[in-house]
């Protein structure tokens, strides 16, 4: 994402919330549903020790960037992202506004258990 701005937002994800049902026979069930879908930046992250460590486990982080709105605001670590083209989930590490709070950015990892 070398462009800034609203330009940069190349993506289409889909943020699922986890849901808890009934199986019918007294269990539940434990899934995600979809909750709103929405286009968004990757930001690939390159750098430390831990995030090398990672890419050996076969784990990816990086950073989803999407605009700020009362959806965005309102996810939290619990929930995860679904990139809509290529079907990739990706598990929220840690959810934080920019400093313009003109966006929310997602500290994300794909390859793990969800």
């Amino acid at each position: 994402m070398a462009q800034k701005g609203a330009g940069a937002l190349i993506e289409r994800v889909g943020f699922e919330e986890p849901v808890a049902g009934s199986d019918g026979g007294g269990g539940t069930l434990d899934g995600f549903a979809e909750r709103f879908t929405c286009r968004a930046g990757y930001i690939h992250l390159r750098g430390g020790e831990s995030v090398l460590a990672a890419r050996l486990a076969g784990q990816h982080s990086q950073i989803i960037r999407v605009r700020s709105s009362s959806q965005s605001r309102a996810v939290t670590t619990d929930w995860r992202i679904v990139d809509k083209r290529a079907g990739t989930v990706f598990n929220i590490r840690d959810v934080s506004p920019t400093a313009d709070r003109g966006y929310v950015d997602f500290l994300c990892q794909s390859g793990v258990a969800t």
